[in-house]
């Protein structure tokens, strides 16, 4: 039986998609995956297939520890990004139709500006000679720059968080503008405090915008390049500099084999994210 006329125009539709899919994504991966199994010599590619890139990995003292660091970084800078963006997407979506592209279109303004302008720009606001620091001076709070504004974790994550922010922001105003506010006036209704009905009606229907959220958040952290070596130190370097330097000095075994590694440790958390968001979504029905 032939599929309806509606349906094979859907599948024709999804034909670029999956073009895209396969030659931009799988076509490159399966190149990588390949490439972890080889080694190189004098800038040559040996195409003997080994498990030595893997085992240069986790036998290095560097690698695994900068693998955790960059997890740890980026599971806290998601929490703080979705605390932080949770409070302004709900007060974005109770204002009126007008305020609200207001407030959304300041929120998305930085998308405007090349990413790395946006971290020098930081640099030169949290810098030795920057407004925060000759503003506390001026006002007698500090006698020499703050030592820790610029080039440590805290510039780090302070810049990650900004730049996660508005994924994060649309993200929970789409899903918060698409649920019940009836519910929360019935609730109400009921008796229960604003308390209780934003924790017991407003978070349950939002639940899955705020895993997007967590997801398009953690996911580009565990890959942040630029701002790690732009506004860290020795003790803030994360993975993602350390590939690229690995494909610079044409280590692209090694390159590769630590690419994938990362990729297997960000589908799992993603997985045992999702599968436990899955069953708490399952009980609150």
């Amino acid at each position: 039986m032939n599929p309806p006329h509606s349906d094979r125009s859907l599948l024709w539709g999804v034909v670029p998609m999956l073009f895209v899919q396969i030659a931009l994504f799988l076509v490159p991966m399966a190149i990588m995956f390949v490439y972890s199994f080889w080694t190189t010599k004098n800038y040559a590619i040996v195409t003997d297939w080994t498990f030595s890139n893997y085992l240069a990995f986790f036998e290095s003292s560097t690698y695994p520890r900068v693998l955790f660091r960059t997890l740890t970084y980026s599971v806290v800078i998601t929490v703080i990004t979705l605390i932080a963006s949770y409070p302004l997407s709900y007060f974005i979506v109770r204002c009126t139709k007008a305020w609200q592209q207001m407030l959304l279109g300041a929120v998305i303004l930085s998308f405007w500006t090349s990413g790395l302008l946006r971290a020098y720009a930081w640099m030169a606001l949290l810098g030795d000679a920057g407004i925060i620091n000759k503003g506390l001076k001026l006002l007698g709070l500090i006698d020499g720059p703050l030592p820790y504004l610029l080039y440590s974790p805290f510039a780090v994550i302070l810049v990650m968080v900004y730049f996660s922010l508005p994924f994060a922001v649309i993200t929970i105003y789409a899903s918060l503008e698409k649920m019940d506010w009836a519910l929360v006036d019935a609730a109400a209704d009921l008796g229960a405090s604003p308390r209780k009905a934003f924790w017991h009606i407003t978070v349950p229907q939002t639940l899955p915008g705020i895993a997007s959220a967590a997801v398009l958040t953690f996911v580009p952290l565990m890959g942040m390049f630029f701002v790690p070596m732009l506004m860290g130190d020795a003790s803030s370097v994360m993975i993602a500099p350390l590939i690229a330097n690995q494909m610079q000095a044409f280590q692209l075994g090694l390159g590769a084999a630590s690419s994938f590694i990362v990729a297997l440790v960000v589908m799992t958390v993603l997985g045992f994210s999702w599968r436990h968001l899955g069953l708490d979504l399952e009980q609150s029905e």
